[in-house]
């Protein structure tokens, strides 16, 4: 069975993305990137999560953002909440450094 690989619809970089991936200490290419590595995609479940939570973004736009599945981007932000919701240390020192990140214009 061959793999289709869908690439984002836009490459463009927000600054919201830009400052995000600033304060995690990553490029914003990572976050688009298709690593599977567990930090980066630690990290891209929790911008998942600033951006539903915070800037009311859809699944759907954000995955069309990162170029992902509307279902994965979900699972991220689930999956981050309950870390949160667990008191998990690393969730919530990284959620802390992001979490007011204000909607800027692009």
């Amino acid at each position: 069975m061959k793999k289709i690989n869908n690439p984002p619809h836009n490459l463009s970089i927000n600054r919201v993305m830009y400052e995000f991936a600033k304060r995690m200490g990553i490029t914003p290419m990572q976050l688009i990137a298709p690593s599977k590595k567990q930090r980066i995609s630690d990290v891209r479940q929790l911008y998942c999560k600033l951006r539903y939570d915070i800037h009311g973004l859809t699944f759907e736009e954000l995955g069309e953002e990162l170029g992902r599945a509307h279902t994965t981007v979900r699972y991220g932000v689930l999956r981050v909440n309950d870390l949160l919701r667990l008191n998990d240390k690393k969730t919530l020192a990284m959620w802390n450094r992001v979490r007011d990140i204000s909607e800027l214009p692009i």
